[in-house]
């Protein structure tokens, strides 16, 4: 046995194996961009012994990478080299009024931005004075942004709303704006409160209301009030 060790270490390593754990960003972290962070770091494992290459080094360089949640695997199988990692989720895109857009992801933590994480990412743009933090998550300082959260999370984690709307924005008053994917009707969403039993009444607008009305007379639905939904007309 031991002796078997002592050879498997004498091995070249010529292969490796990069699994990476993501959700619906895809795109955000790739292999390619593993082999890069690598090859930055002059982590090289092609062609070398198996006992020159330290596992815990490659581990600690990957979880200090923006976009990887946690290292799960850096180990050998064989003579090949295995990478495992998993990603965060992004829930959110944000586009403060100033200042550099960044990222939050489905447990409010902030994260730089990246035009990759694009696929399932809500957008929140208008009035929102909020600014990257690093290696930070959202508090209760973070009021307006604490709202937006909650919204996005349930668009979510509802298959019809998660479909209809990829957009919201921040009016001057500090209420919310959903934007729907068609780009029909603008719903004034106003503050989280009471959000499960606004999104709930609102399905059932769209169901059962929308389809016969002219939606071409109507600037916008208001969803602010309770039990309530407001149609507020054209002024064209």
């Amino acid at each position: 046995m031991v002796w078997s060790i002592i050879k498997s270490k004498e091995q070249t390593c010529n292969q490796i194996s990069i699994l990476i754990n993501s959700h619906k960003n895809t795109e955000l972290l790739t292999e390619s961009d593993v082999l890069h962070i690598l090859q930055l770091n002059k982590l090289e494992w092609k062609g070398k012994a198996i006992k020159e290459i330290d596992p815990a080094s490659i581990h600690k360089i990957l979880a200090q990478e923006n976009y990887i949640k946690t290292v799960e695997k850096v180990h050998f199988i064989g003579s090949k080299l295995q990478i495992e990692v998993t990603l965060f989720d992004i829930l959110l895109e944000v586009q403060p009024k100033s200042g550099e857009k960044f990222l939050l992801d489905v447990n409010g933590t902030y994260l730089p931005y990246s035009p990759k994480a694009e696929n399932g990412v809500i957008v929140a743009q208008g009035t929102i004075l909020y600014n990257f933090k690093k290696k930070e998550t959202i508090n209760q300082g973070d009021h307006l942004l604490s709202e937006i959260f909650t919204i996005a999370t349930l668009i979510r984690e509802d298959t019809f709303y998660s479909a209809l709307f990829k957009r919201l924005s921040v009016n001057d008053k500090q209420e919310l704006i959903l934007h729907p994917t068609d780009g029909n009707l603008p719903v004034l969403f106003g503050v989280a409160k009471d959000a499960p039993n606004k999104l709930k009444s609102l399905k059932y607008m769209y169901d059962e209301v929308l389809p016969y009305m002219d939606e071409g007379k109507y600037a916008q639905l208001d969803v602010r009030f309770k039990n309530r939904i407001v149609a507020t007309k054209s002024k064209t």
